[in-house]
């Protein structure tokens, strides 16, 4: 696909830099004399570098980007302008601005920043991978450096985070892109049908085998085969993918016949992999086989900057699947969506535009609509970051778990108490041993209350004070951890 360079400037030293650009990387370069003309030319297939002199008649440049940024979706930009400092430059960034250069005299420094904003755009356009923030483009960067290798990758991430869309990108580009890429998720099939997926089997080898398939292995031969949810595969299966990734070679299903094939191996997982292997559910030497390099994939709420590039990248791609005409969103709905923690990431996102645009009523998405579909979709349990990376001590831990294992039982001995003093029958039979804490008197019940008393003001400690996270932490709601303190007199 073609990358051009849209510019809007009048400076003849910026436009003969952007010569040189073009030139140098093979890209297609168009003048435009006022604004109208260029939002009003389709955008090409493989995207845009807009450039813009803030010196000149386009001094509005921060403008020109919102516009541009409401009808196209596939573009960086370069503005060329005086000095300015890192923070304006970052917080300039943030609404769209990808290279900044006010030194025209240093063209070695313009070229290198210039030419790795080009990559980054060929890359994402390629790929379908929308955004721009620092943590993202890093992961970018590291998939440009390993694409061209051929050493197996295990890429990190939470469900939902965009796995399978970074490994499409690396072997879009990798040497083997002329190939097939091929895909499949080792957690959604059981072990037989997982091992047919990937292998192959002969007729007749299992009921309703009627003829001989072609397994995944075959059909990627010379491409990348992608296995995410690797981190499910049994032990079994594991060590059948291990036979294979040493010696090229396998069987199908019901065969003798030994096949080759040369594919390079993907994997992902949701998953901490190597948990997993000191547990013993995954193979130690897999495990390093298939991790020679680690691309980690951010969640979307470490990448709050990208939120609104990919809601109005959604909400054009919904409008034009469900034959809608809506034309954006405002900003106090634009707002809330950037502060939501998104646990299912860039598929929940997309998700909800997709229902935002079917259901909305109007051409511009309300905070109305978005409040009313966060309302529908709240979860009393947010969902943990993906990989998990414990900070806490094992000590730490421990001591949690007695502290709740002992406020459960402070919590059944209340129980007790208060159905015998209201004389409202039988205890239950859990409870019949615990019938001599109220015959033995008060003094059981006062210790238990000065370990439940402690362990409170333990955790408080913990926590800094902060009751919300102490009630969470003791399985309490916040009603009943205030009465507590206040009944035990702490502060």
């Amino acid at each position: 696909m073609s990358l051009e360079i849209w510019a809007l400037v009048e400076d003849s030293r910026i436009r003969e830099l952007l010569e040189e650009l073009a030139s140098n990387e093979g890209l297609t370069l168009k003048y435009f004399d006022n604004l109208s003309p260029a939002l009003n030319t389709p955008e090409p297939a493989g995207g845009m570098i807009l450039a813009l002199d803030s010196g000149g008649a386009y001094n509005n440049y921060l403008t020109i980007i919102k516009r541009f940024q409401k009808n196209f979706t596939w573009f960086d930009v370069i503005v060329f302008g005086e000095y300015k400092t890192a923070e304006i430059m970052e917080r300039e960034r943030y609404v769209g601005v990808d290279l900044y250069v006010h030194d025209l005299s240093d063209r070695e420094e313009f070229h290198l920043r210039a030419s790795h904003l080009v990559s980054l755009r060929r890359l994402k356009s390629d790929s379908g991978i929308v955004g721009r923030s620092a943590v993202l483009e890093e992961t970018l960067a590291t998939i440009m450096q390993v694409a061209p290798t051929e050493v197996s990758i295990l890429i990190e991430g939470e469900s939902g985070s965009g796995k399978e869309l970074t490994a499409q990108a690396i072997h879009i580009k990798s040497h083997r892109s002329a190939k097939t890429f091929e895909a499949v998720n080792c957690g959604a099939l059981a072990e037989g049908v997982l091992e047919s997926e990937l292998f192959g089997h002969e007729r007749g080898s299992f009921t309703g085998a009627v003829a001989r398939r072609r397994g995944l292995f075959e059909r990627a031969d010379g491409g990348t085969l992608f296995l995410d949810e690797v981190g499910e595969m049994s032990i079994n299966m594991q060590v059948k993918l291990l036979r294979v990734l040493e010696s090229g070679e396998f069987i199908r299903v019901g065969g003798i016949e030994k096949l080759r094939s040369d594919v390079r191996i993907i994997t992902a997982t949701n998953k901490e992999l190597e948990s997993s292997v000191e547990r013993g559910e995954f193979r130690k030497d897999l495990y390093y086989r298939l991790k020679v390099v680690r691309v980690r994939i951010p969640p979307l709420r470490a990448r709050q900057e990208d939120i609104p590039f990919l809601v109005r990248y959604f909400i054009k791609r919904s409008s034009r699947k469900h034959g809608r005409s809506i034309k954006g969103i405002d900003n106090t709905g634009l707002d809330l969506l950037v502060q939501h923690s998104w646990p299912g990431n860039v598929r929940e996102l997309a998700n909800m535009i997709d229902n935002l645009t079917v259901l909305c009523q109007h051409q511009v998405i309300r905070v109305a609509d978005v409040e009313k579909r966060m309302a529908e979709n709240a979860s009393p349990q947010p969902l943990p970051d993906l990989p998990v990376h414990v900070k806490r001590s094992r000590d730490q831990l421990e001591r949690e778990l007695i502290m709740n294992s002992l406020l459960s039982l402070h919590k059944d001995v209340r129980e007790i108490l208060e159905l015998l003093t209201r004389g409202e029958g039988p205890v239950p039979g859990r409870w019949k041993n615990w019938v001599e804490v109220k015959e033995a008197g008060s003094e059981n019940v006062r210790d238990l209350e000065s370990l439940e008393r402690e362990m409170i003001r333990e955790a408080l400690v913990m926590n800094g004070g902060n009751r919300r996270k102490t009630a969470r932490q003791l399985g309490l709601s916040e009603r009943t951890l205030y009465r507590r303190i206040k009944e035990y007199g702490l502060k």
